[in-house]
């Protein structure tokens, strides 16, 4: 059993002990959460979201579908030297004081990611202390709750700022644990939409003998009157409140996001067992909400130039989609279309990794999970 020092509520306790491993490799975990997980020490609050790829269907008896893939790419202690990583834990959100159960999955490293301490096998390894866990329910990448509605986020990209720097002192700058643009031919300058630059990233042009540092700005809405949530806070309050996509579109419009980090936004993906499926994004302070059955990382309700040449995952999820419209796509097949649009950094396109992949049926509100992009294994879930 694994110390909490840090807590001292019974119930926080209990959630904590109930953290069992469901898989042999330690990135996959499960959690019982029956306390009033608003209801936190201060210490605890400090949290983050990310997000991927998502689709929304129904399967040949005619039940609905929530398919996803949550990719990111972890490293411990957040050195890219060491292996990727993941630690992801199956929630069973059962707050007293919410409308409705639910069923969700968390991803652990972001309870410490200004340090990457949390990583593969640490939730059983007798040592850690997972007194952070009890903000497991807030940190939720998708989930469902017992009406049938469900829900998944998705990462969105952000323009660079590129503030040119002393080329004479840019080595000294250059951080291992980001990537970093260096530029072939003279006269050339960081493209502001450049896809796998984020915080901190270096563009260098030896040629020209110049650099320059991104910053990202910090995504916000600010709607007087409203208030402002962490995009998986909005998640887990749409999921305890709300009944069906109506309801929690109507819901999320009285409050403002924010991203909990500078060069990070998202969209969220609705559905409900009604077959009713809604995109939600943020633009210009204004929430918009479109009509789409899939999502991967780019905006729909406007151009998005990150992906002037387009994404292979969103043209995977259409044709598989398509391919299906009349009979319905089986279990098997939605696992088979999430495999082909699996994240695998070493194929030398995609920046992310896929931590796990899972599938809503929230007509019978159960759910199958895939873990760390392998698709030879999966464990089911029921509500």
């Amino acid at each position: 059993m694994n110390p909490h020092a840090f807590i001292k509520d019974p119930k926080h306790i209990q959630a904590v002990e109930s953290i069992r491993r469901v898989d042999e490799k330690g990135y996959l975990y499960h959690m019982e959460a029956d306390y009033d997980y608003y209801d936190l020490p201060d210490a605890f609050r400090q949290v983050i979201d990310a997000g991927c790829s998502t689709f929304v269907t129904k399967n040949r008896e005619g039940e609905v579908l929530l398919c996803r893939n949550y990719d990111y790419s972890h490293f411990q202690n957040n050195d890219r030297s060491n292996p990727r990583t993941g630690l992801n834990v199956i929630v069973e959100g059962r707050n007293p004081n919410a409308r409705y159960k639910s069923l969700g999955v968390s991803d652990a490293y972001w309870l410490d990611f200004k340090n990457g301490s949390l990583a593969q096998g640490m939730a059983d390894d007798g040592k850690t202390d997972l007194s952070s866990f009890i903000l497991c329910p807030m940190i939720c990448m998708d989930g469902m709750n017992e009406q049938g509605l469900a829900l998944s986020i998705l990462a969105l990209a952000v323009r660079s700022d590129w503030q040119e720097i002393d080329f004479d002192r840019y080595e000294e700058k250059l951080n291992k644990n980001k990537i970093n643009l260096f530029l072939e031919n003279s006269g050339e300058v960081p493209d502001p939409y450049w896809l796998y630059a984020s915080v901190g990233s270096l563009a260098v042009n030896r040629t020209d003998k110049k650099a320059w540092i991104a910053s990202m700005e910090p995504i916000e809405t600010k709607n007087p009157g409203r208030p402002t949530v962490l995009h998986p806070i909005l998640m887990r309050m749409v999921l305890d409140n709300c009944k069906d996509v109506k309801e929690a579109v109507a819901y999320m419009s009285n409050f403002n996001v924010k991203a909990a980090m500078p060069g990070a936004d998202y969209h969220i993906m609705l559905a409900d067992k009604s077959g009713e499926h809604k995109l939600i994004e943020w633009l210009n302070d204004e929430m918009t909400v479109t009509d789409i059955d899939h999502a991967t990382n780019h905006y729909v309700s406007k151009e998005d130039p990150f992906f002037r040449d387009g994404c292979g995952r969103d043209e995977i999820l259409k044709a598989g989609l398509f391919r299906t419209r009349k009979a319905g796509m089986s279990m098997e097949y939605a696992a088979d279309v999430l495999k082909l649009a699996v994240q695998d950094p070493n194929n030398g396109m995609d920046r992310g990794k896929t931590q796990y992949t899972a599938i809503y049926n929230l007509n019978k509100l159960t759910m199958r999970i895939y873990s760390f992009g392998d698709m030879s294994r999966y464990w089911d879930f029921e509500l």
